[in-house]
């Protein structure tokens, strides 16, 4: 009986060591830069946004969801969140939104939807945001991701 009693334990130690391992070896972490320019210096680009944003293929609207014609109140932001996987297992189907500042009026392109990142590498995801508030404005963005078929979310502030 004691026998059985060393190996069960033995065998429980293997299973709780695998299953830590897998579950941290399939974290991410995520840093953001942020880089924010007037509307008005870019009046085409803000045409651009605008046409997207009204024509309902933003892939977020935030708030209300129409901006007036004239681009002196907006801010055209990019923000880049790069995920770094330092596990031994690949993250798959990113997925991407954000909880944004008051003010925020859309999310209007979003780069690396549905990317993997690969393990022990990392990746840069891009959102192009509208919006009336600061750049410096507190934002959350959520990225979803599959390890091995389990969903796991990060938030990156």
């Amino acid at each position: 009986m004691r026998k059985l009693t060393a190996l069960l334990t033995v065998v429980l130690v293997l299973m709780l060591g695998f299953g830590g391992w897998f579950y941290l070896g399939g974290t991410l972490r995520g840093e953001v830069a942020i880089q924010s320019a007037p509307a008005a210096d870019y009046p085409e680009a803000f045409g651009a946004v605008r046409s997207i944003v009204e024509g309902g293929t933003a892939p977020q609207v935030l708030d209300g969801g129409s901006l007036s014609e004239d681009p002196s109140p907006y801010r055209l932001m990019d923000i880049n969140v790069t995920l770094s996987n330092r596990g031994l297992f690949p993250a798959e189907w990113l997925h991407i939104s954000m909880e944004g500042a008051p003010g925020d009026i859309a999310v209007y392109a979003v780069t690396g939807e549905g990317s993997d990142v690969a393990a022990r590498d990392s990746v840069t995801v891009n959102l192009k945001l509208v919006t009336t508030a600061a750049p410096d404005a507190p934002r959350r963005i959520a990225i979803q991701y599959y390890v091995h078929g389990m969903k796991r979310e990060i938030i990156v502030v």
